[in-house]
């Protein structure tokens, strides 16, 4: 069906209204938002790099979601981490809207 002529979703406002979604169904969530640094773009982390994006729960269930928009895919690390996450490991772009709204609403 194609974009209808609207702006596309940056990352940033995509991750805003996944966030904010995830909240209105009662959803903890947390994103680790990187800093800029004399080499650029860094998320202060200690381990093992490609964390999900988001991380959310509710009554004992954890999800991880990694959210790219346009063309942009996953990396390896992030790739292994949704792998890790099994089954509540989710990669999603824009178009996933439904499947999103179904993990926060239960209905998935």
């Amino acid at each position: 069906m194609g974009n209808l002529g609207l702006p596309r979703l940056t990352e940033s406002q995509f991750r805003a209204q996944v966030i904010r979604l995830a909240m209105l169904f009662g959803w903890q969530v947390c994103h680790f938002r990187p800093a800029r640094t004399a080499r650029g773009w860094r998320t202060a982390i200690q381990g093992h790099a490609g964390a999900p994006d988001i991380i959310a729960a509710r009554n004992g269930r954890v999800v991880g979601a990694e959210l790219k928009v346009g063309n942009n895919k996953p990396t390896e690390d992030q790739v292994l981490w949704l792998h890790h996450w099994g089954a509540d490991g989710y990669l999603w772009y824009p178009s996933d809207w439904q499947q999103i709204e179904g993990v926060f609403s239960g209905r998935k």
